[in-house]
């Protein structure tokens, strides 16, 4: 099974919405297309972020489901301790950590800076469009 490590901002965009790209990768998630891997540091990052004004729409109940069902069903891994200086900052060498802690093949995010960096070692930096197409690939493949 695929492995992919999904940056916060994928995360928050596609839990709890039910539109748009990062809704229909949570969506596959769901239905065991990939494994998703995060970390303590990710799982604590999305939390914050919905408590901004920006997130509003969505409930206090909607938030805590959201994190059981990240707690529950995603693969909870440490971060590497030896990613620092590949990202802009150190949340970006955190995230990129974690994916290598994970073992994971695509680190997908809506990052434009850790997007240009394209690879880190054996995995894949794209977008939650390019991962969408790469689980469609995968899913043609086996037929």
């Amino acid at each position: 099974m695929i492995r992919a490590t999904l940056d916060v901002n994928v995360l928050v965009s596609g839990l709890p919405a039910s539109r748009g790209v990062p809704a229909e990768l949570i969506a596959r998630w769901l239905r065991r297309e990939f494994a998703l891997v995060v970390s303590g540091h990710i799982l604590a990052e999305a939390a914050e972020a919905w408590e901004q004004p920006y997130w509003a729409r969505y409930s206090t109940a909607q938030v805590a489901e959201a994190i059981a069902l990240l707690r529950e069903r995603a693969v909870v891994v440490t971060p590497a301790d030896d990613v620092h200086g590949v990202g802009e900052d150190e949340e970006d060498d955190l995230v990129i950590a974690t994916a290598v802690g994970g073992g994971v093949r695509y680190l997908v995010t809506g990052d434009k800076a850790l997007q240009s960096l394209v690879r880190y070692g054996e995995i894949e930096i794209i977008s939650p469009r390019q991962f969408l197409d790469q689980l469609d690939q995968e899913r043609a493949g086996k037929h």
